[in-house]
């Protein structure tokens, strides 16, 4: 009963309200006085000046900084980004927090299948209008570092935009106990924010062939990410048991 009050409350507006205000707080905070290194950002920003779109992907648990990039060094005015984010309260609270940086919102539901359809239709239109879009594939419950979602190779195949993972780790970050293991970098300690090698997915690509692409992808995400957490000295975070993850949904 008590679960089912807190998670009541927890859904309420007023308080989605107060918790991304706050967050937004804690956000501007770690983001300025995180010691933030870039990798590779020049390529993004080269492709990005050239009018074209890119589809961000990056694991949920190190979406914190994420908005830090497109601000310092992409421009949310030059560049605009939407940002696909779900009816779940995490996502509402995330999507609310991302909204005062200056992301906007598309809000979508794997449950509702015509609002399913809308946001596929609207986020085509977006990338073929020039604007990029970025999201989770693996929120907004997990299970954790898998590619549930396979919106991006969708949205890639249909318009020509390249999928660009982007990498995060920090030095000695609070890593919370969720199912994510959601990375919380400290202030004055050192982050790194790597763009990782663009995917772009042919137009004809079979179904079976596209699945091939979407493993590879997933295991190349994956490994690049334990790379950096261990150059960080991170302690290590693996991919969930996709089994577990759903015995625990049962």
């Amino acid at each position: 009963m008590g679960n089912r009050r807190l998670k009541k409350f927890l859904s309420k507006e007023s308080t989605m309200n107060f918790l991304s205000w706050f967050a937004l707080r804690l956000v501007k905070l770690v983001y300025f006085f995180t010691f933030v290194e870039y990798r590779n950002i020049k390529k993004l920003q080269d492709y990005l000046n050239s009018g074209k779109p890119v589809i961000l992907v990056f694991w949920h648990s190190r979406c914190f900084l994420i908005s830090k990039l497109w601000r310092d060094k992409i421009g949310m005015k030059k560049h605009p980004i939407y940002g696909i984010f779900s009816t779940h309260r995490d996502g509402q609270l995330i999507g609310k927090l991302f909204g005062y940086l200056g992301v906007k919102n598309i809000i979508s539901s794997s449950k509702d299948v015509m609002q399913a359809r809308a946001v596929v239709m609207k986020s085509l239109k977006l990338l073929k209008q020039g604007v990029s879009i970025g999201f989770t594939p693996d929120g907004p419950v997990g299970p954790r570092m898998h590619m549930v979602s396979d919106s991006a190779f969708v949205f890639a195949k249909a318009s020509g935009a390249p999928i660009v993972p982007v990498y995060i780790s920090a030095k000695n970050p609070i890593i919370f106990n969720s199912w994510d293991r959601f990375v919380l970098e400290k202030p004055f300690h050192k982050a790194v924010m790597k763009v990782g090698d663009f995917l772009f997915v042919d137009r004809n690509i079979s179904a079976d062939d596209l699945e091939k692409v979407k493993v590879d992808f997933e295991r190349q995400m994956v490994y690049d990410t334990l790379q950096l957490d261990r150059e960080l000295g991170m302690p290590e975070i693996l991919p969930a048991d996709v089994s577990d993850s759903k015995k625990k949904k049962k």
